[in-house]
């Protein structure tokens, strides 16, 4: 407030603001505010006005201040406008709670969640916890290596974090994301609920050893044997081949 006149303007009142409008704390010049109930020649003062809609709707309103010139009363105002939205709403993908399945003990599995903002208003604050070993954000920190989260989400964008699956104990694990945000108005939190199991490794073992003789067989004859693989881990074995026979050995149809 600046009071441009040559004169003290005096019984200084601020007035018509009506809610989602108030002077901060609920009376003029609002908590914060510096002006008083007078204001001398080329001389400014503050006042603080709130905002706290509880609709969704644009607000319209009118801050008017009352005062005395030296000659009589006036009155000086200010519109005020002002847009609610709904505000942010966090969401993680794969729910309502994602398994990471059977890992061997050791290993790792990992996976890429989706962030998604389906509100109307920018999500801050953004922070990744919750999670405790065997589950964490790859390379140890939110939003996890190759993630693409940071600190805001604008609405209906999305951004991802990646989680990792290291069982060091057989036997099924649970644990949380939990994404901390504010929704623009309070302090909000968005879940989701992981699994995974350990399991030991798989184990090949072929049977008939420790060595397996053909007896004696006549050159140039041929003889076969079906050996039985079995895998006696917890997980299923991947990327099998057969390798190490030279002649007069080799896989029935040379593969």
């Amino acid at each position: 407030i600046t009071n441009t006149g040559g004169f003290l303007a005096s019984s200084i009142s601020g007035a018509g603001l009506a809610s989602p409008y108030s002077f901060k704390g609920g009376t003029f010049p609002g908590t914060g505010g510096t002006c008083s109930a007078s204001l001398t020649s080329g001389s400014t003062c503050t006042v603080v006005v709130s905002y706290s809609p509880l609709s969704v709707a644009t607000h319209a309103d009118t801050f008017e201040l009352n005062y005395n010139d030296g000659l009589g009363t006036q009155q000086s105002t200010r519109p005020l406008t002002g847009q609610a939205v709904a505000p942010a709403v966090l969401a993680v993908s794969d729910g309502p709670t994602y398994d990471f399945g059977i890992i061997a003990t050791s290993g790792v599995a990992e996976k890429i969640f989706t962030i998604t903002n389906s509100g109307s208003f920018t999500a801050s604050s953004l922070s990744g916890s919750g999670l405790a070993s065997p589950f964490s954000f790859k390379g140890g920190s939110y939003p996890g290596t190759g993630g693409s989260c940071g600190a805001t989400l604008n609405p209906a964008a999305s951004c991802t974090v990646v989680v990792r699956f290291a069982p060091a104990t057989t036997g099924v694990q649970t644990d949380t994301i939990e994404i901390s945000y504010s929704d623009g108005a309070t302090a909000q939190t968005a879940t989701r609920g992981l699994q995974g199991t350990g399991a030991a490794a798989a184990i090949l073992t072929i049977s008939n050893g420790p060595t397996y003789d053909y007896g004696t067989l006549a050159n140039g004859g041929s003889s076969d044997r079906v050996f039985t693989v079995t895998n006696s881990g917890g997980v299923t074995a991947s990327g099998m081949n057969g390798s190490g026979l030279a002649a007069p050995f080799s896989f029935k149809g040379a593969s």
